[in-house]
């Protein structure tokens, strides 16, 4: 498993806490505890770093936190994530005949099921296969 400690800076403001990752823009979160502000932190770190897996954009390097003060590391399971992210369902649009639908539908189909059987079947991919990086 790979892992990824990334550096957070924890403050406290008013009461609440607020949680700012120095490597990725736009990534902080705030709680009104510090046990539930380390929660959060790893919540949104994951949201993040699951949005630039899925758009293929590179993670940064965490970065070295030296000097800084209430520096938390927040961990990361790349490989755990890009599962998530390669597993992730997708909705798809498709068309058939109307009687093929009812015919389809009295006898309980499981339209999804049968798609991804037929589309592994159509690739010449094994069904135990569940994603891309199997094949690669």
């Amino acid at each position: 498993m790979n892992k990824i400690l990334y550096p957070c800076k924890v403050k406290k403001e008013d009461g609440i806490f607020y949680a700012q990752f120095i490597d990725f823009e736009n990534c902080f979160t705030d709680a009104e505890t510090l046990e539930e502000v380390f929660v959060n932190a790893k919540d949104v770190l994951e949201a993040v770093a699951f949005h630039y897996l899925k758009n293929n954009k590179e993670l940064p390097e965490p970065s070295i936190a030296e000097n800084e003060s209430n520096i938390i590391f927040v961990e990361l399971w790349i490989d755990l994530l890009k599962d998530k992210v390669d597993t992730q369902a997708v909705k798809k649009t498709l068309t058939i005949p109307k009687w093929l639908n009812d015919l389809a539908e009295a006898k309980s189909a499981n339209f999804s099921a049968i798609l991804q059987r037929g589309l592994k079947e159509y690739i010449g991919i094994k069904d135990n296969y569940t994603k891309k990086n199997d094949l690669l």
